[in-house]
């Protein structure tokens, strides 16, 4: 595959999300406003808000713990090697 093709595939991409997207960014100014305008909808609006929120914690949390725990796991064989190693000196 050419660079030319890659560019001209991820352009055509970037357009056509973006042409997707107007319509549907309309209709959410419309919801936003309707849910804003009375009481039940507040509530609605903020408990989606948590929903949201929620929903976005999740994918950090796991990734985080798997994160973390392939890093420790690096430090404890980069430790063992250290250890095991009579080139590095002691200390």
């Amino acid at each position: 595959m050419s660079v030319r093709f890659i560019a001209v595939l991820l352009l055509g991409v970037v357009l056509i999300t973006v042409i997707g997207e107007l319509p549907a960014y309309a209709q959410c100014a419309m919801c936003r406003t309707a849910l804003e305008n009375s009481p039940e909808g507040r509530g609605m609006a903020a408990s989606f808000n948590r929903g949201i929120l929620l929903l976005l914690a999740v994918p950090y949390a796991i990734f985080g713990t798997v994160g973390v725990v392939v890093f420790r796991a690096h430090r404890r064989k980069q430790a063992e090697d250290r250890r095991n190693n009579p080139y590095i000196p002691k200390g």
